[in-house]
């Protein structure tokens, strides 16, 4: 819902972005933000220089930011996971048009999910 809530009003923003490394997102530096985030995610050797080109492009600030929104979704995600907490109706409906174009609904941790019918 935070992704999807996030995006709304801004037409030049494309949600595909988050999923398919090779689109663009619309992001300012989005393609600096989007190594950041896969090499905090995946723990590549990458890191390190992910975070300098993040610094150099948006400063000190954007790698606190940065750090502190990729561990938030971090959390929120196996918390989730963790209990299996289902989409209450009115997230299910608001987020279909765009968690099915984005393929979420296959992730393998959607399988975690209690499902609500």
């Amino acid at each position: 819902m935070l992704l999807g809530r996030s995006s709304e009003g801004n037409d030049a923003l494309n949600l595909n972005g988050t999923v398919r490394n090779e689109v663009d997102s619309g992001v300012e530096h989005g393609e600096i933000l989007l190594r950041y985030s896969d090499a905090a995610v995946g723990r590549t050797p990458d890191l390190r220089a992910a975070r300098d080109a993040l610094d150099i492009a948006m400063g000190p600030d954007a790698v606190v930011d940065c750090a502190a929104t990729i561990a938030n979704f971090q959390r929120m995600v196996r918390i989730a996971d963790g209990c299996g907490i289902p989409l209450d109706p009115f997230s299910r409906e608001e987020s279909a048009k765009w968690r099915d174009g984005l393929g979420i609904d296959d992730f393998r941790s959607r399988g975690n999910t209690f499902d609500e019918n």
